[in-house]
């Protein structure tokens, strides 16, 4: 495991919050703090921070290694996502056909072309147990068009198309209001559009934001963009779902929202990587969100499935055969959280020692 360097430490602390964030999406507010969730609910912003990162650490590129760039995506993101798709085929297969709950697809619906290769770049909810990924399919496509649209802009200012990705993102949420976009294959290019925004968002920040967030302005700064971040949520809760893009048919509130999120993280992250030691702990988050995205709401089935099975509690057993999101509360918060994020890390750590002792060709490791 490589030590994690100062230059981009405050990029780790960022994914590690960005990764628990959607944890503690799927496992619900923390207690006691329901009210924070409501006045900044993490489904306004959390999805965000991914596209912003990936911005932020995207680097010019030419038409001559516009095709590595697809590969490298290619190679990191849908291959992956679709090996593993194929794992949790197998995985709820076994589930289906012992009747372990009610809700996953029978066994004949799992093995289709199209729940194998095409839903998971759609909704990617076809086996439940891995539903999380679809951000990962959305990240893909959109990194695809924002590097084609990189070399196809390259005259173009980059705060020029931050405005025409703002455009295109405010006419992706608008549309999402009509029944005749209602079709899961507009996902593709609606998603799209909102994540060219938050990915142009990350390369402003490096380029224009970041240069001027000195030690003596970073911490006021913060603090203005949180009150504006603040100001921009009104007390009604609001649920926003990226994956369906349902945003309650507002268009300027969840960019405004998700915008002014980003960048109170991002200089949160800057924040604390000035004023605390560096440590492994967030390098390990930083570096497995992939494994976490992919993994945590396994960990999270196996957890209730074995509390429910212990406790052997009538309404815990039915209400776990029939709900995906119930939580059993005989396991402590904080263990579905911790198990959650430390799981996919150790699994991940053995996977990459395991792929250490195959040989690859070298055109794979490039």
């Amino acid at each position: 495991m490589i030590a994690p360097t100062a230059r981009l430490r405050h990029i780790d602390i960022l994914r590690s919050i960005a990764i628990i964030l959607v944890v503690i999406g799927h496992v619900g507010a923390f207690p006691g703090l329901e009210i924070v969730e409501r006045r900044f609910p993490i489904y306004c912003y959390h999805m965000a921070l991914f596209f912003f990162v990936s911005g932020y650490l995207f680097r010019d590129m030419e038409w001559g290694t516009f095709g590595r760039f697809v590969w490298r995506k290619t190679k990191t993101l849908a291959l992956p996502l679709i090996g593993w798709n194929i794992v949790y085929a197998g995985i709820v297969s076994f589930l289906s056909a012992n009747a372990v709950t009610n809700y996953l697809p029978p066994v004949e619906s799992i093995w289709t072309a199209h729940n194998l290769f095409v839903e998971p770049f759609l909704t990617g909810h076809q086996y439940y147990l891995n539903l999380a990924t679809w951000f990962i399919g959305v990240l893909y496509v959109a990194m695809l068009v924002y590097g084609l649209f990189h070399l196809l802009t390259k005259r173009l200012p980059d705060w020029a198309l931050l405005i025409i990705y703002a455009l295109l993102a405010g006419l992706a949420l608008y549309s999402a209001r009509f029944e005749f976009f209602a079709s899961h294959y507009w996902l593709i290019p609606q998603r799209a559009c909102y994540a060219l925004f938050f990915i142009q968002l990350g390369r402003c920040f490096r380029r224009y934001i970041e240069p001027l967030l000195t030690p003596n302005r970073l911490c006021w700064i913060t603090l203005v963009v949180f009150l504006f971040w603040w100001a921009s949520l009104t007390c009604e809760w609001r649920y926003y779902v990226l994956v369906f893009m349902n945003f309650e048919g507002h268009v300027i509130r969840p960019l405004c929202a998700g915008a002014l999120g980003c960048l109170f993280w991002a200089m949160m992250s800057m924040l604390i990587a000035r004023k605390t030691p560096a440590n492994r702990l967030e390098h390990l988050l930083g570096a497995n969100t992939w494994s976490i995205m992919m993994h945590h709401l396994l960990v999270r089935f196996l957890i209730i499935w074995l509390a429910v099975t212990l406790t052997r509690d009538a309404a815990q057993i039915d209400a776990f055969r029939n709900d995906f999101w119930y939580r059993s509360p005989a396991v402590d918060y904080w263990i579905y959280v911790a198990a959650m994020i430390v799981l996919p890390i150790i699994w991940q750590v053995l996977f990459d020692r395991l792929k250490s002792f195959i040989p690859l060709p070298e055109k794979w490791k490039k």
